[in-house]
Parts: C-alpha cells; structure tokens; sequence
C-alpha cells in the first residue's frame, strides 16, 4: 500500500472524527441552553393572573402608594430613603388588604431599559406587612424610570401591581 494514500486518508478519518466530536458537543451545549431557559423562563416571566391598573397620581417620594385590584383587594407600597438613591439599601414595604397572599417579591424593571434581573423576596412580618431589602443598579442616565412590580403569590396564582418612579444621579 501507498505510504502517502495511508497517511492521506487517516489524516481524513482524523478530521472526520473531529468534526463529529466538535458537532456532538455543538448539539449537546445547545440542548443543555434550551433546558435552562425552559426552567428559567418562568421565574424571569411568572404568569399572571391579575395586573392592577398603575395610579398615575402615586409619588413614591412624597410616601406609600396603593392600588386595588379590580377582582378586590389592595396592595400599599413604600421605598424608604423616600429620595430613592441608586446603588444604596432601599427599605421595601407591602402592605395587602383583603387577599390571600402567600409571598411577596418587589420586581425592579426599568421602563425603557433592560436593567437585568432584580427581583427581591420580602418576609411577612406582621399579618399582612411585607418588609425586606432591596437595591437599585445604576444607570448611565441622568434620570431612570423604574416600575416596581409588587408580586403577590397567592393559592390561585400570582397578582401583580405596578408602581412607577424616577431615579435622579448626580
């Protein structure tokens, strides 16, 4: 046999099987990427059974803020410093009046910029009074408009209520 026909067609065989290694791997990294956006997605997007309306009235700044559910119920929010300072511990609070209500997270999404994932938990600390802990990241803006999502997790599912501020930098 040709020494250089055998040299030829393992040199082929070789890339042939590197080809398929690299390809099995190809596959195996894009299945493992679809099974953790299918177990994130929803966490990043809850389904919701019921957005209350946001009351273009509410000032943060000026103190807690409540908007009612059209099925019943109430949630009253505040963010303490009331100057709402980026980058600094804010104290979160949460009221529910006439719902069932499970758990509480606070969503910080900006209006018209992803500003990523900050969702915190809060603990119930007395019937009905939701506290916790939460920070805002700062943005590349001068003013940022920010809705925090007040979720309630209740036996039927999860409501929502909107509340809508402004962040100012220096």
């Amino acid at each position: 046999m040709n020494p250089l026909r055998s040299s030829l067609t393992e040199t082929s065989s070789g890339r042939r099987t590197t080809l398929l290694l690299w390809a099995v791997a190809g596959l195996l990294f894009a299945a493992v990427v679809a099974v953790a956006l299918l177990r994130a997605w929803p966490l990043l997007y809850p389904t919701l059974i019921e957005v209350a309306e946001p009351d273009p009235t509410c000032d943060l700044r000026l103190g807690p803020c409540q908007v009612g559910f059209p099925t019943g119920g109430s949630v009253r929010f505040a963010i303490e410093p009331r100057t709402i300072p980026v980058v600094t511990p804010l104290r979160l609070s949460v009221e529910t009046t006439g719902l069932e209500v499970r758990a509480v997270e606070v969503d910080f999404a900006g209006i018209d910029m992803n500003m990523g994932y900050n969702r915190v938990a809060l603990r119930e600390t007395d019937s009905g009074l939701y506290q916790g802990q939460g920070t805002l990241p700062v943005c590349v803006r001068l003013r940022m408009d920010w809705e925090a999502r007040v979720l309630l997790h209740t036996p039927d599912g999860i409501m929502a209520a909107p509340f809508r501020f402004a962040t100012h930098r220096e």
